[in-house]
């Protein structure tokens, strides 16, 4: 009976030994110099891009297996095929995807598809905001979003907060999804200073949790992008169908198509071109310009030297905190809606024009030093305006 005994526990050792193991499937590194360009292509998954220690770019990637007996890993194992090469100073990282699923197709779906049943869900249940959000509530909403583990946390949490059985409920179902994780891919790329990078990935995690100076050019479809702080004036990012959060976006170009959830917490010499998109904004910082056709934005703080701001729309939506600062407004158009919320009154302007007039206005106090001036292009459009 001890001899049977030892046996057995001999046995659960080796048990948790196979169900708990890290296999790397790929890691390979590139050495790298100011001229150096670097094409990523993601089909699927995620990607947490990191500083690199040194010159090199180090491309890693395995899987955690928590639960899987191990006659499953080489199952799991073969579903990932990844490729780095260099040719001259032109490095390709390629990740194949997991299921047969071409970046050209044109209709796509992913697990973060369902972010937009979530958010979108919760804009048509609230009513118009009537508090301003500093630049702090901004930034801890993304670093909320962040941490949700799973769809059904982040459903719980964000459509029944106010629910609590139906929240308790999810959350349970939650972490029951959480237990049950059978293993974890962990695909990670370290990127050097000064390299240029172009993203084309779609239903995809793209994470930049570092700060990154360098170039970036990112296309990505049905995915979610997570950013600490990019800035460089030639970025390009175009983004379609998917969340976007950022603490800070500084420099370059921002397009958005169908994005039905932004968040950045701080926006500065950024040109946005975007549609049929929902963006909030917790500070605008200087020279900023926004071209957009039927989205809805959120305009709550403004920097103290923001010097000027230009917003060409529209059928937009804009929800326009006033700064508590000096500053100039100018806003020309027709057949525009403005709503003073606090106030509980509207008015439309000019509704029968099909020629741009002076639609509102504010001079600057030249007594104090000037903060900026704001320049509004809006036709077909609503503004609500708050005075808290």
């Amino acid at each position: 009976m001890k001899n049977q005994f030892k046996l057995l526990f001999v046995l659960l050792i080796k048990m948790q030994i196979v169900l708990g193991q890290n296999v790397e499937v790929f890691s390979k590194s590139f050495k790298t110099d100011k001229n150096t360009s670097v094409y990523i292509e993601i089909p699927d998954g995620s990607v947490k891009f990191v500083s690199s220690p040194d010159d090199s770019i180090h491309v890693d990637y395995n899987i955690n297996f928590i639960k899987l007996p191990r006659k499953e890993h080489q199952r799991i194992l073969d579903s990932v095929r990844i490729e780095a090469i260099q040719e001259n100073n032109l490095i390709s990282i390629k990740k194949y995807a997991n299921v047969k699923q071409s970046l050209n197709t044109s209709r796509y779906i992913s697990v973060f598809s369902l972010d937009r049943l979530i958010y979108e869900t919760k804009d048509t249940s609230t009513t118009t905001t009537t508090t301003r959000k500093l630049k702090s509530d901004i930034s801890n909403e993304i670093t909320e979003i962040k941490a949700y583990k799973s769809y059904h946390e982040a459903r719980a949490k964000i459509l029944y907060a106010n629910d609590l059985k139906r929240k308790e409920r999810l959350l349970k179902k939650a972490v029951k999804w959480q237990n049950n994780r059978n293993f974890k891919r962990n695909f990670i790329i370290k990127i050097p200073k000064h390299i240029r990078l172009k993203i084309v990935a779609k239903g995809s995690l793209l994470n930049f949790h570092d700060e990154f100076d360098n170039q970036l050019s990112i296309r990505l479809d049905y995915g979610r992008l997570y950013i600490n702080r990019i800035e460089n004036p030639k970025n390009e990012l175009k983004i379609h169908n998917s969340l976007l959060i950022a603490h800070t976006i500084s420099g370059g170009k921002l397009e958005t198509d169908r994005v039905f959830k932004a968040l950045i917490t701080e926006l500065k010499n950024v040109d946005i071109e975007s549609e049929f998109s929902n963006i909030e904004i917790g500070e605008l910082g200087n020279n900023n310009k926004i071209t957009d056709f039927n989205s809805e934005y959120f305009f709550y703080n403004w920097t103290k030297d923001f010097e000027h701001f230009d917003l060409f729309s529209d059928y937009s939506k804009i929800h326009f905190f006033y700064p508590k600062l000096n500053y100039g407004l100018d806003v020309i158009g027709y057949n525009t809606r403005n709503v003073y919320v606090n106030d509980n009154f509207e008015v439309t302007m000019q509704p029968k024009s099909k020629e741009r007039n002076r639609l509102m206005s504010k001079a600057l106090n030249s007594k104090e030093k000037s903060s900026g001036l704001i320049f509004f292009d809006i036709i077909n459009g609503i503004i609500y305006s708050y005075n808290n």
